[in-house]
């Protein structure tokens, strides 16, 4: 009786130690998710407008609630920190030069830190005198700026002067 207690318990043992060889691992425990990756989402509206008077509409999302909305080109003066929200109205003057310009918004977050970043691009055309051009394209029907801020050439470094 003991030799056949010993051989039920020496098979159990085997047949046991093979169904768990054979399982995957995975199968035990489930893999975390990743987080997810920070994103960063900027839309001018329209993509075109004229340089004396001409309008644009600047949207930026970023998906981290707390981070802060910079926003940088060549066509403003200085960089622009969205706080609260992130729709921005620019006016564009006669001081822009007619080209394209890159609009880029960085996310930054409460370290200082850059997290995402998105780039669109935009044209500042000319108005030519005495010929017939389109009206510009108008502003979205809903937007309501938080800012509004105007263009203007890149600003000057400090302590150098005009003709030196």
């Amino acid at each position: 009786m003991k030799r056949t207690f010993a051989a039920v318990i020496t098979a159990v043992t085997a047949g046991t130690s093979i169904w768990l060889a054979a399982a995957p691992a995975d199968t035990a425990y489930a893999k975390p998710k990743p987080p997810p990756v920070p994103r960063a989402t900027i839309q001018v509206v329209p993509k075109w407008t004229y340089r004396d008077g001409g309008k644009l509409a600047v949207i930026a999302t970023c998906s981290q609630r707390r981070d802060l909305r910079v926003i940088t080109s060549k066509m403003l003066r200085h960089p622009v920190t969205l706080r609260k929200g992130g729709k921005l109205l620019i006016k564009v003057t006669k001081k822009t030069n007619a080209g394209k310009y890159a609009m880029a918004l960085w996310c930054v977050n409460p370290h200082g830190q850059v997290d995402a970043l998105d780039v669109k691009s935009v044209k500042v055309l000319k108005r030519m005198a005495h010929f017939k051009q389109p009206a510009p394209p108008r502003l979205p029907k809903h937007f309501k700026a938080i800012m509004t801020v105007q263009s203007g050439p890149p600003a000057r470094a400090h302590g150098k002067k005009k003709g030196h």
